[in-house]
């Protein structure tokens, strides 16, 4: 995981640059990646950073490449309001967040070397995004969680095994 950000990596131990350069010391055990990041310094980490979100993004990706929209389109509003409002605040939320920053790129750039790229982003919009969205808007969050949540497993055994 240590070439996954440029913040954490291991050093004779699991090591966060960024903690490292803020509290004057950086171990980190690996059960606890990115949690000083989630936990105190969100803003501040890349995989969170929305300079990051087009290129690393289930979300983003699938609402650019299939539908044209943009970074700051409805869909994407109400999604990221959901992650902060309601998935950040679940008692595995932050590490389920920190885990999808880890493994959304690397599914994304699986992807995008697909020749049938834009049709799977297409597919993912139409499976993932747009029902997400209707469940929030209906305020059936935990719907849209689990659903999110199920098809997220299920883009890492296709992408990651």
């Amino acid at each position: 995981m240590a070439e996954e950000c440029k913040f954490y990596y291991y050093d004779s131990g699991y090591s966060c640059a960024l903690k490292r350069e803020k509290e004057g010391m950086s171990s980190i055990d690996s059960d606890t990646v990115h949690r000083y990041c989630w936990g105190y310094h969100y803003e501040e980490c890349p995989r969170y950073k929305s300079q990051y979100s087009s290129g690393g993004c289930f979300l983003t990706t699938a609402c650019i490449e299939a539908k044209n929209l943009s970074d700051d389109c409805y869909e994407l509003t109400l999604l990221r309001k959901f992650r902060d409002e309601y998935v950040k605040n679940l008692e595995t939320g932050r590490e389920e967040i920190a885990h999808y920053y880890l493994s959304a790129p690397i599914i994304i750039e699986k992807i995008k070397q697909k020749s049938n790229a834009t049709e799977i982003f297409t597919e993912m919009y139409n499976e993932l995004v747009a029902p997400c969205v209707r469940f929030v808007e209906n305020n059936d969050f935990e719907k849209a969680y689990l659903h999110y949540k199920d098809y997220v497993v299920e883009l890492e055994k296709e992408y990651l095994d």
